[in-house]
């Protein structure tokens, strides 16, 4: 028999988990096997995990709360909140090391504290408002509970953010922190618990003037540019394409390219003459045929076939696809380049992404599953077909793993690629390449604590010493917190409750030492930002320091009523790698409409901008900078558009109600007055590929580094040029050198600022 579900996540497949719940081949199971595994998990409810729902009961006051603010008039639904007693204290000034932006004020809540009634409260609220703040986003998650006593009501730990618009909405706030909750020992109206009192911990207002750093100047719906095509953009692809020094946005998606032509005006044509009618979410620009054009290779999603597409120098794609590599692929979610054998053409590595839940199956182990469509190292015969060189490379071990990013980069200096691949459900994998098309397994000794839900990942100097550093997105989750917080672990799964912390952490900074990869106590500043999905590195700024960007949310649905708990308290026991029919069709009940519709998963999480200061650490500005969107994103290019040395961003929205995506292109406008250098390489017919080159800037002392590699990001793929702010003052380049991966080097003197340089590859 075979069991379908609504197909609310096709569109943008790899964006969700629950792909898998599409179909299920079977027999039918024995009457109430479904209703005996739901039993099976009430009975742990009541049990083992009874505290953890006492915990979800007094959630759900905050997300009442939650979604009555995105529904109203947020400033009367807070006023309206009830509770006994909030404890308000004093504005304190809070110093922070300089994130490259003026005007940020902020300043923080400290004790002593004074009793305020509610009444009270509500009158401090309508004095905000009629000083003209208007709350426009909010966000509420519980992060630590502790069970009522004999004698004293439960306690609660609720982590917030606030996002508040002032006057002529030229004045940002954020308002974020915890919030100490006592709970009344009598529960409320509808057996509610009751809020007895409210105490600020750890809050910080941050407070900025002026206009946001970014404004959006397009949204690209396909369903209304190019209606009747596969609604999905992804792989958003950045290049410039017909060598003018202005990028080109590729959305492969729907086959959609939006031609470059200055100062953020674009010309909408077809991306290939004939186009894959649903294309899989990975793609890739590069010239891959030694003639000196770039070429294109992604994959068709009804047949498996990896489709190879020969480009013009004019940057078109006139042909039909040609099969260029023999073995079906199911679900290809990323394609890196480089030259991985040494013979001076390019190669590939090709990532696929298995979801859970697929036909009642999940991960096993989930911290470190090899149990996924495999991997595939493409060797390039130098005309555009591809052989499978896995196996002979010594990668097959994990080939298996459920990749959603991979890429070919320099991790000790010695010119031969190196391989990193994220994946979801183990995290980072380390590869030492030899430069001869073998690769040695060097994660264990070289990579400090790699698990994670791996979902993508991205390179760049963030303690500036000239080292490439790498950045790591994940998952992070409260409710896994919350419940080592309250001590509960399943019998005979000691192994997964050990790495429950780990796995839930969220995002990972690794610094490059000596070729390995090591953790900094700043990374934890960048560490958690729900569940996150593209990334991008970029001086947005231009301060000298790279900055990230971080697109959040899983499913938004019509509540923010959290499906996490379940994921934590059962999902991940029950099941194994291999298919179940009973797990199928109970996940398709429990799952298959609500999730996205009725309640969440990670929803309505904002997006995050975290500025770099001086390499000591990161701040979270996304709200005052114009770019804490709320809607669920999935793939990020951070690139310079129109070429004014101020990077750009693309930010993809993935929709549960219209089961398809958008692009947000965003203009960074932000006026510092300081200077930037960029650099645009590109290459010729017969040399050496670009990609794997590493860009150098030399400039009063201090040493810029970039290397140009693709497969980061998420769905993504950025142009192969290199920007770099230079900081504060008259800073004079001494020079610009490019090493390519053959080892040659090309070397700019006493390069002009505040423009683009332009280096060819085998050539000055």
């Amino acid at each position: 028999m075979r069991v379908r579900v609504p197909r609310m996540v096709l569109s943008g497949a790899a964006s969700c988990w629950l792909l898998g719940l599409v179909r299920v081949v079977g027999q039918v199971p024995e009457t109430g096997s479904v209703e005996k595994l739901t039993a099976e998990r009430e009975r742990l409810d009541a049990t083992l995990y009874k505290n953890e729902v006492a915990a979800q009961r007094h959630e759900e006051v905050f997300v009442k709360l939650w979604d009555a603010m995105r529904a109203g008039e947020p400033m009367a639904v807070l006023k309206a909140f009830p509770f006994g007693r909030f404890m308000m204290g004093k504005r304190v000034p809070v110093v922070w090391d300089e994130t490259g932006v003026a005007g940020i004020a902020p300043v923080g809540i400290e004790g002593p504290f004074e009793a305020m009634s509610r009444a009270e409260f509500g009158a401090a609220l309508d004095g905000l408002a009629a000083g003209g703040v208007k709350i426009v986003q909010t966000e509420w998650h519980h992060s630590k509970f502790e069970p009522a006593m004999e004698k004293e009501g439960a306690k609660s730990l609720v982590s917030f953010e606030i996002h508040v618009l002032v006057g002529a909405e030229t004045q940002r706030l954020m308002v974020k922190g915890k919030l100490k909750v006592l709970w009344a020992r009598e529960a409320g109206e509808g057996g509610l618990p009751v809020v007895e009192e409210m105490a600020p911990e750890g809050v910080v207002i941050v407070g900025r003037k002026g206009v946001p750093m970014f404004t959006e100047m397009m949204v690209v719906d396909p369903k209304v540019e190019v209606p009747g095509r596969f609604p999905r953009t992804s792989p958003v692809l950045v290049q410039d394409l017909d060598g003018d020094g202005l990028p080109e946005v590729v959305m492969a998606g729907c086959n959609v390219v939006y031609w470059n032509r200055g100062g953020f005006r674009f010309e909408k044509r077809d991306f290939l003459a004939q186009g894959i009618r649903q294309p899989m979410e990975a793609g890739i620009l590069a010239d891959l045929n030694g003639d000196g054009a770039v070429d294109y290779v992604s994959g068709s999603a009804p047949d498996g076939k990896l489709l190879f597409f020969a480009g013009t120098k004019e940057g078109t794609f006139p042909g039909a696809g040609v099969e260029c590599f023999g073995a079906k692929l199911e679900n290809l979610h990323v394609l890196t380049s480089g030259d991985a054998d040494g013979d001076g053409d390019v190669d590939l590595y090709a990532g696929q992404w298995k979801a859970p839940y697929a036909e009642g199956s999940m991960p096993t182990p989930y911290h470190d599953a090899n149990d996924g469509f495999p991997d595939y190292l493409l060797i390039n015969d130098g005309k555009g077909k591809f052989s499978d060189g896995t196996e002979k490379a010594g990668l097959a071990g994990k080939r298996n793993r459920r990749t959603f990013s991979a890429s070919f980069f320099n991790l000790d200096g010695d010119r031969h690629p190196d391989l990193a691949v994220v994946a979801d459900f183990s995290g980072l994998d380390l590869y030492r390449g030899k430069g001869d098309g073998t690769f040695e397994d060097v994660t264990a000794s070289h990579v400090d604590e790699r698990h994670a839900f791996g979902m993508s990942h991205t390179f760049g100097d963030y303690d500036g010493d000239g080292v490439m550093d790498l950045y790591m997105v994940g998952m992070s989750s409260t409710t896994a917190r919350r419940l080592d917080g309250l001590g509960l672990a399943r019998a005979g799964f000691e192994e997964y409750t050990k790495q429950r912390a780990p796995m839930s952490y969220g995002n990972r900074l690794y610094l490059g030492r000596g070729g390995k990869l090591a953790q900094p106590a700043f990374g934890a500043t960048a560490a958690r930002t729900g569940w996150s999905w593209g990334c991008a590195t970029a001086d947005f700024d231009n301060d000298g320091d790279a900055d990230l960007y971080v697109a959040n949310g899983h499913l938004s649905g019509g509540s923010a009523k959290d499906y996490c708990t379940k994921f934590w308290c059962h999902d991940l026991y029950t099941g194994t790698s291999k298919p179940n029919v009973v797990l199928s069709q109970f996940y398709q009940k429990e799952l298959g409409a609500k999730l996205g519709r009725e309640y969440s998963w990670n929803g309505f999480e904002h997006n995050t901008l975290f500025l770099n200061q001086g390499g000591k650490g990161f701040q979270n500005v996304a709200f005052l900078m114009g770019v804490a969107q709320e809607f669920d994103s999935r793939a990020v290019v951070g690139d310079d558009l129109d070429a004014d040395g101020r990077p750009d961003l693309m930010v993809v929205e993935y929709s549960t109600k219209t089961m398809s995506q958008r692009l947000h292109v965003l203009r960074n406008g932000y006026e510092s007055g300081r200077h930037w250098i960029g650099v645009r390489l590109k290459g010729r017919a017969g040399a050496v590929a670009v990609d794997g080159a590493e860009v150098t800037v030399r400039a009063g002392g201090r040493r810029w580094v970039k290397q140009l590699v693709t497969g980061d990001s998420f769905t993504a793929q950025h142009a192969r040029q290199a920007h770099f702010g230079l900081g504060e003052g008259e800073v004079v380049p001494e020079v610009i050198e490019v090493k390519w991966s053959d080892g040659k080097v090309s070397r700019v003197e006493r390069p002009a600022v505040d423009r683009y340089h332009d280096l060819v590859a085998g050539g000055q």
